[in-house]
Formats: C-alpha cells, structure tokens, sequence
C-alpha cells in the first residue's frame, strides 16, 4: 500500500506564522477603529491644537536653520502662506473648545484631514516656487510626520500623500530642472514608502495599547464575584444612556433583592453566600438582551436598566420568569431561595434618578408584601401636577362620596385613586408635592393595611400626614394602630374633612 506523507518545511511553518501575526496585527488594528473610535477623535483634535502651536511656533526656527545651513537659500511669497492658515485654525480651535457637544467622527475627520491636505500642499509649493534650484526638503519632512501626528487608517494615508505626489508631479516637472525633479520625486516616493511603514508600526502600537487599556476598562467595569457591572461602572452606564437617549425613548428599571441574605450568610457560611451571588449574576446575563445595562448596587441587590421595554405584562412576565429561575437555585438547606423585585416603565419622561427612587419604592412594596413579590409600575406623565400642592385621595371606587372631596379646592390638586397598587405608585411618584393623604379605610381593610404600613415605615413618606376615613369602629382602631394621624367618621360633611385637612397640612409645616 502506498502512503503519502505531507512534508511540512520549516519555510512554510514560518510563512504561516508570519501571515498569521500580520492578520493578528490588522484585526487589532480594525478593532482599535471600532472601540476606540471616540478616544482617536479627541486624540486628533488635541493633537490638531498641538501641532497649530509648535508650527507656529518652530516655523521661523526652520528659516534660520535653512539659511544657515544653505547659503543660497531665500524667502519667497508661498512660504507666507501657512500664515492664513494657521490664523483659520486658531479660530477652528478656538471654536471646538468652546463646545458642549462632542464633535462626530466624520467632521473631526474632515477638519484634521483638510489642514493637514493643506499643508502638505504648502510644503510642495515651497519646494517648488520657493527654491527651484534646490532639492525639496518640507514636503518629505511633512509626509514622515503626518503618520505620527494623526491617526487615521492605512488607506487614508496611502490616498492622501499619493495625491500630493501627483500634485507635486507637474509642477515640479514644468518648474524645476529635469535631474532636480527625478531627485525629487525619488525623495519623495521614498518618504512615502517611510511614511506608510512608519504608519503601520505606529497604527500597530495604539492598536494594541487602546484594546489593553479597554480590556483594563472592562475589568474595572466588571464586580469579580457576579461578572455584572460593578456599581460604579453601572451608575456611569445608566447616566450615559439617558443623556444620549431620544426625547421620550421607553425604558424600564429593574431592582432585585435576595430575600433574607444575611441568613444565608449566617446560617451557611460566606462561601455560600458568594457562591448565590455568582450564580445570581449569571442568570441576569442569561435572562436579559444584550444591550441590557445589568449591574450589582450592593451587597445583594441588582439593577437592571432595559431600553425600548413598554409593556407592563412582558416586564411581569420577565420578573416572574426570573423568579422562577432563581427559586430552582439548591443552596443545601432544602429551603427555597427567592428574590423581590421591584420594576418601573417610564416612557422618557423622567430623569434617571426619579425613575431609580421610584423603582426603589416598588421593591419596598414588594418587601413589605412577602417573600418572592413583585411589583410592576407604569410611571405617568406629569403635567399640571406641579402647578399646586397635591392631595391623595385614595377612595374605594368612582362612587365613593370622598372621590368629590376636591371639587371646589382651588388651593390644592386632588388626586383620585381607587387601587392599592396605583395609590401607592401615585404616592411613590409625586412625593416632593404631596401635602396629605386622605385614605377611605374600607381599601385599607381588604388588603390588610398595606398603604398605611407602606406610608408608615418608609423613610420619606412618614413624614405625610394622613386622614384616615372611618364607617365601623374596627376601621377606626386599624387606623389608629396602623399610625394615621388622624381618623374621622365617613358620615361628616366634606367641609369638615377639608378643615381637618388643613389643620394637619399646618401642623407638619410648623
């Protein structure tokens, strides 16, 4: 049976090696364009000012070299030419810098690219008008230095310095002497090949410095225990999408909390609790977009912010499915292990911190509930609202006689609402203008005292005074027990309740 064999020589095992770095170097290269595109074009703009600075500032230096170095050197009109230009450029900087707004790429591409077009340009017409019985010096030193002084891509490069070579062709053809311009143009097309290696080697090295310093970036940006975003790295992320987001762009917030923690960690050890953390953190990963911002806030509490999210019943069923998930987590005591979740829809009305505040008390709400809740909020927009002082006048139905409470109250803005989760929502989200609550304590009854518990103990809103309305003397002592500042019977007139309601909204202003 005949065999063969495929010899592999140690030339091609170093060809291969060799095609395999340079495709290495030219993906790092892409990827630095990609990632750090913003970092280059600051980069360029600062370097725009820089080299403005130190032209103006060398450029007679280089007349006194010439002429001591060439006897025969002289001044001529084009070498006054860089002068408008550089007069142009200080006001082109002038005017960046006093910008609020980040320029794009393509504009800060075009202002570096055009002055260095230009002079590059000049550089040839000094070359050729300047002293045509002499061998080019300015344009080759330009071409060496563009590289090294801007940052763009290989091609760019390559397009641009060919064009001046063109441009130089015919005019140093017609303007110099026949063995002047082959000296030239040899010089140059030599500065060109310098130029594009000195490119490469230097493209070559931001390349791999900018991807080091975003690696170093991530890692930073990464809490080491969950693999989410670390506090700080999530604030700057949330920050950063509501200053670049659209005008009314939808979003929602989550804030998850593991359910009684501090046992975990007491009952079964820090390596337990660490080990609930991870597994935590990698379930958000799993069980978000990825263009979800997902990260740790504290110790055990998680946020989620989830761009272009409006429908409350998807929101619901992402928490629950979350819950669910996380009940399946065995931590070796047989007990289930649950979280609560407090969630808010706005639709871009509001700041990033107002929409935080109000996620945090959703999840109080859930905390105050039970073990595993959830609680899901639309966040309104707000109109007259911040016209007058508001009053919450939680009401058992439309048909409740304290529904009409505000009717004739020009001095406050009566809110009516009739649902345990929407009242505390309206509370949560109007809190900086609320002056009392007003609360019909049959609502109270059926779901066992919640809003009063809620207004109660949470740090912001005690503060608030509230009226609790009474028909049964059972009504009168939950009130009571439950910390209203004040409990009337139902049967009393409305002028009666709007007396008593001032007399407490006076009190808390003294």
């Amino acid at each position: 049976m005949v065999r063969n064999f495929c010899y592999i020589t140690p030339m091609q095992t170093r060809k291969e090696n060799f095609l395999n770095k340079q495709k290495k170097v030219n993906d790092d290269i892409r990827d630095y364009f990609q990632l750090c595109i913003k970092s280059i074009d600051k980069d360029n703009l600062h370097m725009l000012r820089k080299v403005c600075m130190y032209v103006s500032m060398v450029y007679m230096l280089m007349f006194a070299i010439a002429f001591i170095v060439m006897p025969v050197f002289k001044i001529d009109v084009t070498f006054f030419l860089v002068i408008p230009l550089l007069a142009i450029y200080f006001f082109v900087n002038l005017h960046i810098s006093k910008l609020k707004e980040e320029i794009s790429t393509n504009a800060t591409g075009l202002i570096c690219g055009a002055f260095y077009f230009s002079m590059c340009i000049i550089c040839v017409c000094m070359d050729v008008f300047g002293n045509r019985s002499l061998q080019m010096i300015w344009t080759p030193l330009a071409f060496i230095v563009f590289p090294m002084v801007y940052i763009d891509k290989m091609y760019k490069y390559g397009i641009e310095e060919l064009i001046i070579i063109l441009i130089y062709a015919p005019l140093g053809y017609f303007n110099k002497s026949i063995e002047l311009f082959r000296l030239d143009l040899h010089i140059l097309i030599a500065a060109y090949i310098i130029a594009m290696i000195c490119a490469h080697i230097i493209l070559e090295m931001r390349s791999k410095a900018g991807i080091t310093l975003i690696e170093l970036k991530k890692m930073s940006a990464i809490d080491k225990l969950t693999h989410v975003l670390n506090k700080g790295a999530l604030l700057q992320k949330i920050d950063n999408y509501y200053l670049q987001k659209e005008a009314e762009a939808p979003s929602a917030m989550l804030i998850i909390d593991l359910d009684d923690f501090k046992q975990v960690n007491d009952n079964l050890g820090h390596n337990t609790g660490d080990l609930l953390l991870e597994r935590v953190g990698t379930l958000l990963i799993s069980s978000f977009r990825v263009y979800d911002i997902i990260g740790r806030y504290g110790g055990d509490e998680f946020v989620v912010l989830m761009p272009n999210m409006t429908d409350p019943a998807i929101l619901q069923l992402r928490c629950r499915t979350l819950q669910m998930f996380l009940a399946d987590v065995q931590l070796g005591n047989g007990q289930p292990f649950s979280v609560s979740i407090g969630a808010v829809i706005d639709k871009g009305y509001h700041a990033s911190q107002d929409v935080f505040r109000i996620a945090d008390d959703a999840l109080y709400k859930s905390k105050i509930m039970g073990k595993n809740c959830v609680t899901t909020w639309m966040v309104e927009k707000e109109s007259e609202v911040s016209i007058k002082p508001i009053i919450i006048n939680i009401v058992e139905n439309e048909d409740d006689p304290l529904a009409k409470l505000g009717d004739d109250s020009d001095e406050y803005l009566y809110k009516v609402v009739s649902d345990v989760d929407e009242s505390i929502r309206t509370i949560s989200q109007y809190r900086e203008n609320i002056k009392a609550i007003v609360v019909n304590m049959a609502v109270e009854m059926e779901s066992d005292g919640i809003i009063l518990r809620y207004i109660k103990t949470r740090e912001g809103f005690s503060n608030i005074p509230v009226l609790a309305i009474a028909s049964t003397d059972e009504e009168a002592r939950k009130a009571k027990k439950l910390g209203a500042n004040k409990v009337q019977k139902s049967d009393l007139p409305p002028e009666k309740y709007r007396n008593t309601i001032n007399k407490l909204i006076s009190m808390e202003e003294i």
